[in-house]
């Protein structure tokens, strides 16, 4: 399996995922025109796009995809916020954490509720055609689950405490917010370090603050916390136009 961040900040997000088989894109909150540039095949050849929740940096080319003849999937009530027809909704049960498996192409997903400021945020556990797991959660202020066999955790890493209540530049409104709806780095490594990481390969750092965060720190950090044998990197704000990555 592999993880190819496109982009990766409140600007727009965008992932791509494939097994081989199948590719799929986790989030397409970027303009279409410069995610067709970007990626080195046409859209129409995507298995699917799942997106997380409904705001635009991470839906903003859903109906652009629609109209590709992509399938894009969603949570029920991030379907009925986004009100578009054509955006197929999986099953997940109230009073249940995650939702029962579907397939995309090659792909198994299952999705599992998440913690943000949307209608009805989720993650996914993706598992490719050759058994490998991908966990990916952006856009949450943690995470409570216990995963097993997970090659690749894609997940946010958005502020640092230290960093955010020392900005001047952000109303208190707004770091009110970020505390209530983002994942801080200490955060992050408390719940890596409650997994069992036993052949995981890739962890990838999601949504970097431009004013909270500091990219060298946040990869240590967590370098320091799941030890050696693991690659650690920050997904970059944009990849180049030829499908190339920035930075990490």
């Amino acid at each position: 399996m592999i993880f190819t961040p496109l982009a990766s900040s409140s600007a727009g997000n965008a992932y791509l995922v494939t097994d081989g088989e199948s590719r799929i894109l986790l989030e397409c909150g970027i303009p279409f025109r410069r995610l067709q540039r970007i990626l080195s095949f046409t859209a129409h050849e995507l298995d699917g796009v799942l997106i997380t929740h409904e705001h635009k940096d991470h839906s903003a080319s859903v109906e652009k995809m629609l109209e590709c003849g992509v399938p894009v999937y969603a949570s029920p009530g991030t379907v009925r916020t986004l009100e578009l027809d054509g955006v197929v909704p999986f099953l997940l049960s109230v009073g249940r954490n995650m939702g029962p498996p579907f397939r995309v192409g090659s792909f198994t997903v299952v999705p599992f509720r998440t913690f943000h400021d949307a209608a009805e945020p989720v993650g996914y556990l993706l598992r490719g055609r050759d058994g490998e797991q991908l966990v990916f959660a952006t856009d949450t202020v943690g995470l409570n689950y216990t995963f097993r066999n997970v090659q690749i955790y894609a997940l946010e890493a958005n502020y640092q405490e230290e960093r955010l209540a020392l900005s001047t530049r952000i109303p208190p409104e707004r770091i009110k917010r970020i505390r209530q709806t983002h994942m801080e780095i200490g955060r992050l490594c408390e719940y890596l370090a409650r997994q069992d990481l036993t052949g995981c390969r890739e962890i990838w750092l999601l949504h970097l603050s431009d004013s909270s965060s500091n990219e060298g720190y946040f990869v240590e950090r967590v370098r320091q916390t799941v030890g050696p044998g693991v690659t650690v990197r920050a997904a970059p704000k944009a990849a180049d136009e030829k499908g190339g990555k920035r930075r990490g």
